[in-house]
């Protein structure tokens, strides 16, 4: 089995506990789908998962909520890309 190293997951994922979570669930995922259909049907779900995140194959997004629950405004960069995909919805 190959080593995984934590600067190639921290790479993808904000911090270790984000990559813990996000392998978590793409490790349900991948369970829940037949062998036969997955990238590597011999490997480990959750090995799986670790690489195709440090391969940079899987995209997630985190909602932010302030302190009354409501999903906070995205700041910079995140929010041009927001704006991005809203025109080309509407193309």
């Amino acid at each position: 089995m190959e080593q995984l190293e934590k600067r190639k997951l921290l790479k993808h994922a904000k911090n270790e506990y984000l990559g813990a979570m996000l392998a978590a669930k793409v490790a349900r995922r991948l369970h829940s789908m037949e062998a036969a259909d997955r990238e590597d049907p011999e490997a480990k779900v959750t090995s799986l998962a670790l690489k195709l995140i440090t391969q940079g194959k899987v995209e997630y997004e985190i909602e932010e909520y302030d302190d009354d629950g409501v999903v906070a405004e995205k700041e910079g960069e995140e929010k041009e890309k927001e704006k991005e995909k809203e025109k080309k919805k509407k193309k």
